[in-house]
Order: C-alpha cells, then structure tokens, then sequence
C-alpha cells in the first residue's frame, strides 16, 4: 500500500491571536498521547516530538529537534508527492494519507499520517503539527488478503481472476498502441498418471515444480497463471510477429526436456501448449481464449509434447501458423519417473 491520498479539508485550525504556541505547550498537550506527534516551524524545522514518535521511529528528541521530517523518508513517495503535500499545507488545508516510512533502523514502516497548519486570527500560518500511528501489521493483513484472491495457493502464481484482469488490461494497452501480444494455455501431458500412481501430494509438487520451470522460461513483465488443476496459462505482451511466437512456444517445450525434481522422485513432464498471436483485430479476451483452446486440444489429440499457434492469416481469417513441434522422447514423451 505505498500509495498515498491527498484529502484537502476546508478547515482551519485557528489560534487566539495573543496565544503563541511553543514547543513546551504543544508538548504539554502531546506527550502522554498514543499517537506519534511533532511540531515544525514554517521551514520544516522540528521543534518538538513526543515520546511515541521516538518509540515508533527509533529517532530520540535529541536527534529529530532541529532536522526536518525528511529524515523518515523512504524513498518510496515521488517528489511530486510532496510538492502536492506542501502545497496543501501552505494553503491551510490539512493532509491525510498512508506513507511508506523508515525508520532509524532502516526497516520500513507505513505510517497512518495527518499534517495540518496552525492559523493564526490574522489566518496566518504559524507551525505545522503532525501524528501519526504505525499501521503496518493491518497493511499486511490487507495485503495478504488481496494476495490470497487473487494468486493461487499452491503455486503462488496468479489465478484465473487476476489473469483475465491483466488480459483486459493488456489488450486494452494493445488497441491504444497497435502493440502485438501472445496468449496461450497449457497442459501438463498425463498428468492423471501421477495422481493416480504417485499421489496427489507428488501431483502438488509436480506442479509447483512446473510453475517455476515455467516462470523461468518467460520474461519478467509476462504472466504466468494456473487456472485450476493442470491448467496453466501464458500472456506474453510486445511479441513482435508469428515467428517470435513460435520461437517462444517451443522454447517452453523444450524447456521441458530436463527432468524436475520431486520429493523423492524425478519426473520427465512434457506439456501441450495451444497459443493465440494477436495483432490488432478487434476480439475480445473471451475469443483469444477459445482460440489457443482449441490449438491447445488439437495438441493433446495429437499425442502431447508439442504446441499450436492460431492467429490472423492476411485475408483475415484464423488460420494455423505452426503445426504440432515434437522434440522426440517418442513413446517416453509424457510424464514418467526417472
């Protein structure tokens, strides 16, 4: 949650204009409070902390008096972030938002944050006063949450929800910039052989093994995704043409040639893979997935270890860009026990 919010209230916190506010008064109002407090002057300069701020940042009084809160800063808000929380404050109006932190310790820390100015009767700003209070443990409870819908349990990669989300997203980036992209499904060649001679505790492992072969087969920035059981799925954005399609297709069948270590067991899995090259017809995420569906059941009809690229052909139509590419294991081809 390193993103931050900017609610600027129309309020104002006035002062009586013969009452001058100093660090020894705010420090009388703030320092028995569970909240992490500091006064600043105009400059920035802090004047004055409390005792929970020195527990929560780690900076006792002695180092933070004199220096300004830049002396948290993470690294992890933009400068124009600040140019827009300055900016707030100058104008009287109050900040509120979540920060990314760090302490004196270096670790980071996210720090439910409010700032206001202190108006004066003549509605001069006079100082700046901020608390706060860590709010990380309920960051990563939310953060947990949000990673448990939408990643798969077992193999931690993204789940069909959050796939078809990137999808729509990449395809949308892909109409605005005319740029090309492959999408394709996968399946794990006999894999109700394993579950059924082995276990499905050796079946799980088998999978997890399967999704870090497959993450190291493709780029950072593509996806790579379970759907459910042996189901896998590819998207691979900014491929340039059928050719790179191919060339990437069969390096991830290829990629399967190595044996993957499980449990007590080494396996030799071949996979079947059914891929869609899209170009710039207007379809729809659904169609891209019906397509590579159908090349990938042509696969395995075909006996497995191979792959099929569909696509558009220049007159419009879909139309087979590859057929099935065997590498030659021959009858030892699907998943067996070395």
């Amino acid at each position: 949650m390193s993103s931050c919010s900017v609610n600027q209230l129309h309020t104002k916190t006035r002062l009586p204009s013969a009452c001058v506010l100093g660090p020894s008064e705010f420090g009388l109002l703030m320092e028995r409070s569970s909240d992490a407090a500091l006064l600043a002057a105009l400059d920035g300069r802090i004047l004055y902390v409390n005792r929970s701020f020195e527990e929560m940042t780690g900076y006792g009084r002695e180092e933070a008096v004199g220096r300004t809160p830049a002396l948290l800063k993470s690294g992890q808000q933009s400068h124009d972030f600040y140019q827009s929380l300055w900016n707030t404050l100058r104008a009287g109006r109050q900040f509120t938002g979540v920060l990314v932190n760090r302490r004196r310790t270096g670790e980071l820390f996210h720090e439910e944050k409010s700032i206001w100015p202190l108006v004066n009767a003549q509605g001069g700003v006079t100082h700046f006063v901020s608390t706060g209070r860590d709010v990380s443990r309920r960051v990563a409870s939310m953060q947990r949450l949000v990673h448990a819908a939408t990643h798969d349990s077992l193999t931690e990669l993204p789940n069909r929800a959050l796939f078809m989300d990137r999808l729509e997203q990449a395809l949308r980036h892909a109409k605005r910039s005319g740029e090309r992209l492959l999408v394709a499904l996968l399946d794990v060649d006999q894999f109700k052989t394993v579950n059924d001679s082995l276990g499905h505790q050796t079946g799980d492992a088998l999978l997890r093994g399967i999704a870090v072969r497959l993450r190291q087969s493709v780029r950072e920035e593509d996806t790579v995704a379970r759907l459910g059981g042996d189901e896998f799925a590819l998207l691979l954005p900014g491929v340039l043409n059928p050719g790179s399609a191919k060339g990437i297709l069969a390096k991830i069948i290829e990629s399967f040639t190595a044996p993957i270590a499980v449990e007590h067991f080494v396996l030799r899995s071949s996979v079947s893979l059914g891929g869609c090259f899209w170009s710039g017809p207007p379809w729809e995420q659904e169609v891209l997935l019906e397509l590579a569906d159908q090349a990938l059941y042509r696969v395995k009809r075909s006996g497995g270890n191979g792959f099929l690229l569909q696509g558009p052909t220049p007159d419009g139509l879909v139309g087979d860009f590859e057929r099935k590419h065997m590498f030659g294991l021959g009858k030892n081809r699907a998943t067996s026990v070395i």
